[in-house]
């Protein structure tokens, strides 16, 4: 035992709790006097024995179809249990009855499936399990669906065990309500159920223990709480526990990923037909799960990103295998290509990519840093999560509101190392800077955006500091967190909403309603001081009506047009969009003849690299004429504003040919570009100071957004 421990100590035997415990339960049960022709059954903690002091009692009373049970006979029943205290779950149904709920409740009918015999007539409860049992295969692969959403809320709700510092024992993410659902899974025959009692075994122990410990019935771990379990079960401390929580935790939520995707390869073989439909390069979208072509390249070390951003962009899960099959992909060069950066940034927009690949070891080789953060708790009380996951449910915030900044890939980048540095033993502000700022070259960005992301990192605390201690209506606060930002708006701007992402992931009650009035009126007098950026007209390069470029190194490509009028754009993003590439920035001027010139940076998303620069091609397809319509886009939250200059600015999700349908709706403009940080469209246009501007930011947003 733990040399901590004195003699004074009273050491606790989980085991010894759960015996007495349901031997107290049996003692009471056995001396019920159960009506003739029907029969008592547990479900719950009492039937699968794993009850403690504080447990409630889960009990059906089964009765033949053509029997009566009088409310008098079942409460003579119930009234000696409510008489010794426990606190009682009942019901009252025939055999019929029990299989029904299977059909129309799922958490009831995954409490039913504990279903054991207590007293009576074994016979009746024989047939409700046995009837229950095959109401559920059948309803389970009807309504799968439904049964996994409940679930993702439950997880959603309750957390994930590994990255909670006050973990739920019994609903968080690999917990005990997870075993249940794999032996729900295994009895519909959909998955089998590996060894997990050892996981079962310290799961129940810990939450025995708590409930002794808490005198009440509970199931989040607090920590005063887990430095006397953690003593009673041998542990060296409450950190030592947690990590074998985490561990434990995680074992059952790989075997729940895993049953969950045999079930969902069952349940989809339903289905006749499997459309294989191209997302990009090597990358493919089968039956509502992201996959490899047969006979893809895993020699290119951009293959990775791409299957995660793949899944980023559609929300699909990757299919079972694919991660793995992944792990032999080549490292990235010292420099990422640009489309490998922009994959990047796709897959910080859904940070559940971020966590799915790092289960399987590959988050690690591009945030090398990771690992020193990965399951570890911080030192602040106020934290629910663990170091590694507030991070990714800090990135999912900034993901939210992504198209209210001007570089959402800042943000996003900035958000992701912000706790990064944590656990070196100086200022983690001033490591994650460091640290930061060696991806950001890793990347590609440019110094001024290198500085930006390096001083989101280092200052992420400062407004919230500064918020609390200072008067945010003083010049004095203002003052200094221009100094922090160096006097950029931009960074203001994303150190703001950072600010508040933080907080909110931080735990409950940390952004608060004086919190969020103080950050708002300090940020908001700060960006009053700073001169408002003007966009400059861009240069476009386009000596012939149409021409192809391409950019080996960064594997894009670079269409240079000409046209007579605004609206003859389209065509050639129509052919792009029919060719399956995506723009990734763009530049449209208007020349002094009325004419328009434009540059495009595309990407192949169907095609390798060396199909696409085929510029004959291209040039055919476009002097076709066969390519003239746009395909539909989806519709996603977007803002739009007027800057100074008459400079119109619209930010929205980044799709293919959404920029086609932006220009469709905007009247005749001096100036067009288009950029798409962070996996978010970015547009400014130069208007002329006869439009209105109320109908234009009408006319986009409706287009974009669907109302």
């Amino acid at each position: 035992m733990s040399a901590e421990k004195t003699q004074s100590s009273v050491i606790l035997d989980p085991q010894e709790i759960r015996a007495e415990a349901y031997s107290s339960a049996r003692t009471l049960i056995d001396s019920l006097e159960i009506p003739a022709n029907a029969a008592l059954a547990a479900t719950g903690s009492l039937a699968r024995r794993e009850m403690t002091s504080y447990s409630d009692l889960d009990m059906v009373l089964i009765h033949a179809p053509d029997e009566h049970i009088a409310d008098e006979a079942a409460s003579a029943l119930w009234y000696p249990i409510w008489d010794a205290k426990y606190h009682l779950d009942y019901a009252v149904r025939t055999p019929e009855e029990c299989a029904a709920v299977a059909e129309t409740d799922v958490a009831a009918a995954l409490s039913q499936l504990d279903l054991t015999f207590l007293g009576g007539n074994k016979q009746l409860v024989d047939e409700a399990r046995a009837k229950l049992y095959a109401t559920w295969r059948v309803s389970l692969q009807k309504n799968f669906d439904k049964f996994i959403d409940s679930s993702i809320d439950r997880w959603r709700w309750a957390g994930a065990i590994a990255s909670m510092t006050r973990p739920e024992i019994k609903n968080g993410r690999g917990g005990l309500r997870d075993l249940q659902l794999l032996r729900a899974l295994a009895l519909g025959n959909l998955c089998d159920v590996p060894d997990l009692s050892v996981q079962r075994d310290l799961l129940l122990d810990v939450r025995v223990l708590l409930h002794e410990h808490s005198r009440r019935h509970r199931d989040v771990l607090e920590p005063e709480f887990a430095a006397e379990i953690a003593e009673d079960l041998d542990f060296k401390d409450r950190y030592e526990l947690s990590a074998a929580l985490a561990e434990a935790a995680n074992t059952i939520s790989t075997a729940v990923e895993r049953g969950l995707s045999t079930a969902r390869g069952l349940v989809s073989r339903r289905s006749l037909h499997r459309v294989r439909k191209p997302l990009d390069v090597d990358v493919v979208d089968e039956g509502g799960y992201i996959t490899l072509v047969r006979h893809a390249n895993l020699e290119d070390p951009g293959l990775t990103l791409r299957v995660a951003a793949a899944a980023a962009r559609t929300g699909n899960p990757v299919k079972n295998g694919v991660w793995q099959l992944l792990t032999s992909v080549p490292p990235l060069p010292s420099r990422w290509p640009r489309t490998t950066v922009d994959d990047f940034f796709t897959v910080l927009t859904r940070p559940q990519v971020i966590i799915d690949m790092d289960k399987h070891g590959l988050w690690q080789r591009y945030v090398p840093e990771w690992n020193h953060i990965r399951g570890v708790l911080p030192r602040e009380r106020n934290h629910s999560h663990t170091i590694d996951f507030h991070s990714v449910e800090t990135v999912a915030r900034c993901a939210e509101v992504r198209t209210t900044v001007g570089r959402p890939d800042l943000l996003l980048l900035g958000a992701l190392f912000h706790d990064i540095g944590k656990g070196y033993g100086r200022p983690h502000e001033q490591v994650g800077a460091e640290m930061v700022a060696r991806m950001g070259q890793k990347m590609g960005l440019n110094l001024p955006d290198r500085m930006r992301v390096q001083t989101l990192v280092a200052e992420h605390t400062t407004l919230s500091k500064f918020a609390a201690r200072m008067d945010p209506a003083s010049d004095t606060a203002r003052n200094a967190i221009l100094d922090a930002v160096h006097y950029d708006p931009l960074t203001l701007t994303m150190l703001t909403v950072l600010t508040e992402a933080d907080a909110k992931s931080t735990g409950p009650g940390v952004w608060s309603h004086r919190k969020a009035y103080a950050v708002h009126e300090l940020s908001q007098r700060a960006l009053e001081m700073l001169d408002t950026f003007v966009p400059a007209r861009p240069r476009v390069y386009a000596p012939a009506d149409i021409g192809l470029q391409t950019n080996w190194e960064d594997k894009q490509l670079t269409i240079s047009w000409r046209g007579s009028y605004q609206r003859e754009v389209v065509r050639p993003l129509a052919v792009v969009a029919a060719l399956g590439w995506a723009v990734t920035s763009a530049a449209m001027v208007r020349e002094d003849d009325g004419s328009y010139a434009a540059e495009f940076t595309v990407r192949a998303l169907h095609e390798r690299l060396e199909r696409a620069a085929d510029e004959a091609r291209f040039v055919q397809a476009y002097k076709s004429g066969v390519y003239s319509v746009l395909p539909a886009i989806e519709n996603y939250p977007s803002t739009a504003n007027w800057q100074v200059g008459g400079v119109f600015e619209v930010r929205t999700v980044d799709q293919l040919a959404g920029l086609g349908h932006v220009i469709g709706k905007l009247p005749d403009v001096k100036w067009l570009t288009m950029t798409s940080p962070g996996a978010t469209m970015v547009v400014q246009a130069a208007m002329f100071e006869t439009v209105s501007r109320a109908a234009v930011a009408r006319n986009v947003t409706e287009a974009l957004s669907g109302g």
